[in-house]
């Protein structure tokens, strides 16, 4: 072991736990149950914040993915009290699938059923299957992807459309949030329902969970990865290209997880087909989406519009990223790649700190946004340091 591969997997074993430590401490709801909604930017509570499922399902997938990793009784704990919530109020018992939003006290405020929330429900509950042995979770995970395929797969033309109400009928708004573009189908939403489907043929292998990820993958080689090594994000019903630009985070994070997919599914010839596609997404970040200090960069437009300011969750896709490639080739390039991203998360996001990373780096000068919430979890960062720690061993 190189003395690079040596001081990134000891540290990011030592920021998991830190990680595992300031969610454990700062997120438990002890009035109204589970967990709080959010946590502002100075690292206060809001006690009246709503709930919602993605902050839920990837608590439950940290806290489960954590008590693995690291071997913690008390993330499986906590893992088993965010699965309580989620059975007690987030799931339909009438019409299935799960809601969007709840009010503080569990009480239903949005009740669309986002296709990126079940998968993220899935995905969650496979691995706390995983972690726990709960047979319920897992006969729950595979009710869910068939529901998923039952309600979302568009079978005249493939792909699954974004969001249906609560009785599954069609939305007039099915965007997933409010800076995305008006698409029925979503780059976005497909690569959390590949995640989800990997995690749970893992899980829990049978014919139909082969087919299924075989499929999703298949759909990601051929409409969306682009020749040029960046990601188609926005279609039609009829696959007419919406894209109006380049997502660096969501271009590094789909190549190593179509790795992932493809690693799962053990078929040689798939895997020929995923490599030049991982590694080109893999390569156009490096060579474009990372700054000369080693941060990665927002996107890029078509209309010309460049945003330097990378998130917190691009610098942690991007560590596993690059250190998956170095695993595919061989070269240093890559292994060296991931340190400098990890020397800039540590110096500009607050990694190895006491404190859940900030959303922007600290020279970006942007007004500081909530330490926890909806879109704010240790999903990302979480997961980037356990699979550093497993990656690198």
């Amino acid at each position: 072991m190189s003395d690079v591969t040596a001081h990134l997997k000891r540290q990011a074993r030592d920021e998991a736990g830190r990680l595992l430590r300031w969610w454990s401490d700062n997120l438990v709801d002890t009035v109204n149950g589970g967990f709080l909604g959010e946590v502002d930017a100075d690292g206060l509570p809001v006690a009246d914040a709503p709930k919602s499922i993605i902050l839920n399902t990837r608590l439950l997938w940290f806290f489960s993915a954590a008590a693995r990793a690291l071997k913690s009784d008390e993330a499986l704990v906590l893992a088993s009290r965010a699965s309580d919530y989620l059975h007690r109020y987030f799931i339909d018992a009438g019409a299935g699938g799960v809601y969007w939003l709840l009010d503080a006290q569990g009480r239903v405020i949005d009740s669309k059923k986002q296709a990126y929330a079940q998968a993220f429900t899935v995905y969650a509950l496979a691995e706390y299957y995983l972690a726990s042995h709960d047979l319920i979770a897992l006969k729950m995970a595979e009710a869910l992807q068939d529901m998923i395929e039952a309600r979302f797969w568009d079978s005249g033309r493939g792909g699954y459309i974004e969001a249906l109400d609560r009785e599954w009928r069609p939305l007039a708004d099915p965007r997933l949030s409010e800076k995305d573009i008006d698409a029925p189908k979503t780059m976005n939403t497909h690569l959390h329902i590949l995640e989800a489907y990997t995690s749970l043929h893992r899980a829990a292998p049978r014919q139909a969970t082969q087919a299924r990820l075989d499929r999703i993958l298949t759909l990601f080689l051929d409409r969306f990865s682009h020749p040029q090594g960046h990601l188609r994000l926005f279609f039609d019903m009829d696959w007419t290209d919406r894209t109006a630009g380049v997502s660096y985070g969501h271009d590094i994070e789909a190549s190593w997880l179509i790795w992932e997919a493809a690693q799962a599914l053990d078929d040689d010839a798939l895997r020929d087909r995923c490599r030049p596609v991982v590694l080109a997404l893999a390569g156009t970040t490096l060579h474009e989406g990372l700054s000369p200090e080693g941060g990665m960069n927002y996107e890029k437009r078509f209309d010309g519009h460049f945003d330097p300011d990378g998130e917190w969750w691009e610098q942690a896709e991007a560590l596993v990223g690059f250190v998956n490639a170095w695993h595919m080739t061989g070269e240093p390039g890559w292994l060296d790649a991931a340190d400098r991203v990890w020397a800039y998360t540590k110096a500009q996001y607050g990694a190895g700190g006491r404190r859940e990373w900030s959303w922007y780096a600290a020279a970006s000068g942007r007004e500081k946004i909530y330490t926890a919430g909806m879109w704010k979890c240790p999903y990302h960062n979480g997961r980037a340091m356990i699979e550093l720690d497993h990656r690198l061993g």
